[in-house]
């Protein structure tokens, strides 16, 4: 398996200019935010991913251009479209398809999908998805440059997270390299996965 080698910083955040040092009550221990600027462009073929673990407990983000999921970002129109719509909400309803914890054992505890208009919201249950009847509703919404935003929380069985395998690319194509902003713990960094590169070591 192809992997990409990060570009560390060893001691306590902030790792890259854009990391803010915004500190959020996320329960029981502290979560670093990542500020807004450097996932401002809208670039096609760029997928862009925040992780953040401390202790127990992860917390990813993932913002990436409709074109590079399902071809197109204006309301879906076709019977086609939103089919790829429905395809592509399935594949970010069940993150653990395509993102793998190293070293840890993980459990989806929360998780919030947005693109277009349209948002998916589950506290838990990660193994429910019956609630999924609007994701057709980008009929009504025009945007030429919309974009998939997603949350994730995980609670794990260990500290031992030692790496992320990402496969975006097998279920999208069009994704053409993925930005991976890291902290795990005092260790910080940054790693760009293009064509087979899948996998990023912390340590």
């Amino acid at each position: 398996m192809a992997y990409a080698k990060a570009a560390k910083n060893n001691g306590a955040i902030p790792f890259m200019k854009s990391l803010i040092f915004a500190v959020l009550i996320w329960p029981s221990y502290t979560v670093y935010a990542f500020d807004d600027e450097h996932i401002d462009a809208h670039v096609h073929g760029l997928v862009e991913i925040n992780l953040i673990a401390e202790a127990n407990h992860i917390e990813v983000e993932i913002t990436s251009p409709l074109m590079n999921l399902v071809g197109f970002e204006y309301a879906a129109r076709t019977e086609a479209e939103k089919v790829a719509i429905h395809a592509m909400a399935a594949h970010f309803d069940g993150p653990h398809e395509w993102l793998q914890f190293n070293g840890s054992l993980c459990e989806l505890t929360h998780r919030n999908i947005h693109y277009g208009e349209d948002e998916h919201d589950d506290h838990g249950h990660h193994d429910n998805h019956d609630n999924h009847d609007n994701h057709d509703n980008h009929d009504n919404h025009d945007n030429q440059h919309a974009e998939l935003e997603a949350n994730y929380k995980f609670k794990c069985n260990s500290e031992g997270l030692d790496s992320v395998t990402v496969s975006l690319q097998e279920y999208f194509p069009a994704i053409d390299s993925i930005k991976l902003n890291w902290i795990v713990d005092t260790t910080s960094g940054t790693a760009t996965l293009r064509h087979d590169d899948r996998q990023v070591y912390f340590k």
